[in-house]
């Protein structure tokens, strides 16, 4: 032992060890009330974290990116969140329905009757390519998976032909 570790010791400092365990970000953000599930975290070899993804507001966008700065082993963060929903794409205005319209109809779920839209899924879709489109964000697609637990049992296999159920958002 040198006179270092023997400094250290007295005044508290701990010595990092390799058992020592560190949080990922998004166990830091759970525990701080962020909802993790619409961010993606790519962690450089300098300890620099680049956060990317979809965030409901400025001030969460930014608690996010302190939380993280904070964690023992990141030097810094870059911050590539989007803040808000983006504008959805207007509707076409021709008189023939497009291709890959989707119809409102009557849908029963469980014991009560509600009215919501469903879509059949086509070749090549994907739930965040049907969020998007049905939500203006393809974040969002985890609420058209819960919806359909009935009939798919991962959120990145869904098939051509099924029918999807497409809840309201809560306002």
């Amino acid at each position: 032992m040198g006179i270092m570790d023997k400094l250290s010791g007295m005044f508290g400092a701990k010595k990092s060890t390799a058992t020592d365990s560190v949080k990922p970000p998004s166990t830091v953000l759970r525990e701080n009330g962020i909802d993790p599930s619409n961010l993606k975290f790519k962690f450089n070899q300098d300890g620099t974290v680049v956060i990317s993804g979809m965030s409901d507001s400025q001030a969460e966008c930014d608690r996010i990116c302190e939380l993280v700065e904070d964690m023992p082993t990141v030097t810094g963060v870059e911050n590539n969140i989007v803040v808000g929903v983006p504008e959805p794409e207007p509707e076409p205005q021709s008189e023939s329905e497009p291709e890959d319209a989707i119809t409102v109809e009557e849908v029963v779920t469980g014991e009560a009757e509600k009215t919501g839209r469903t879509y059949t899924v086509k070749s090549g879709d994907t739930l965040w390519a049907i969020s998007s489109k049905m939500y203006g964000s393809g974040g969002k697609y985890m609420k058209i998976f819960e919806a359909n637990t009935h009939i798919l049992e991962n959120p990145d296999k869904i098939l051509p032909g099924q029918e999807l159920i497409i809840p309201d958002l809560d306002k």
